[in-house]
């Protein structure tokens, strides 16, 4: 059964007051029409859901590429030899410091060794296992800023996972952060009333995947469903 075959009052009580106010506010205090915009909001956010699945999937394999290569060619602290490409499980200094002192990483290998022993207990995690489970927020923060080894990443590695980019790094890093707060809106069930907002991330997500290759970019633009369901918000 949907809300729509549902009197309008019922639905409510299952959505605390502070939840649905915003709602209830952009409709004027008609209930039934801020049931109908809950429920666009809720389509919304799976819309965004699905374009971010693109984007960051298309991001984290662009950025682990240059990091493999740039790991491999890190010597150990000891000088005796280098540190492995698979840099999720053998993380040089300035890796292991930017993702929080390894504990993105080693959360990260907790998820996957949980996610891969629910299917093959006997199967030794890879780094490929490790990357699927890094979130958003951990390729964010490797990006340039005014951190010294950040933008010592920079410059040996991570600026060739985006050779198309256009703008200074800071706007790139920009972007990124911009597109994960939104990432978090969605992922906390947040309201995404403000479709300028949404405009604004979803041509940012297009341009952080141009800078990357074009391929990615008419991917997202060719399946994204954001534009449709913005012009389809209850008036």
């Amino acid at each position: 059964m949907t809300t729509a075959a549902v009197a309008p009052l019922s639905i409510t009580r299952w959505i605390s007051p502070a939840r649905f106010a915003p709602y209830e506010r952009a409709a004027s205090g008609n209930v039934r029409h801020a049931v109908r915009l809950y429920d666009w909001n809720r389509e919304l956010s799976g819309a965004v859901y699905e374009l971010l699945h693109m984007f960051e999937v298309a991001l984290r394999n662009a950025m682990d590429e240059q990091l493999c290569v740039w790991s491999a060619q890190q010597p150990r602290s000891h000088g005796m030899d280098l540190h492995s490409g698979a840099w999720l499980l053998d993380p040089a200094p300035l890796l292991n410091r930017l993702t929080r002192n390894g504990q993105d990483i080693h959360k990260a290998r907790r998820r996957a060794t949980a996610s891969s022993q629910s299917w093959q207990p006997v199967r030794q995690v890879t780094h490929s296992d490790v990357l699927a489970q890094l979130s958003l927020g951990t390729w964010r923060y490797l990006l340039p800023n005014r951190d010294a080894g950040r933008q010592h990443l920079w410059d040996d590695a991570l600026r060739h996972a985006f050779p198309n980019l256009g703008a200074p790094p800071r706007v790139l890093t920009a972007k990124v952060h911009d597109i994960h707060l939104l990432r978090n809106r969605v992922a906390h069930l947040e309201p995404l009333l403000r479709t300028q907002v949404v405009r604004a991330r979803l041509t940012d997500v297009l341009t952080v995947l141009r800078a990357i290759d074009t391929v990615p970019e008419q991917w997202a633009a060719g399946h994204q469903r954001v534009s449709q369901v913005l012009k389809a918000r209850p008036h």
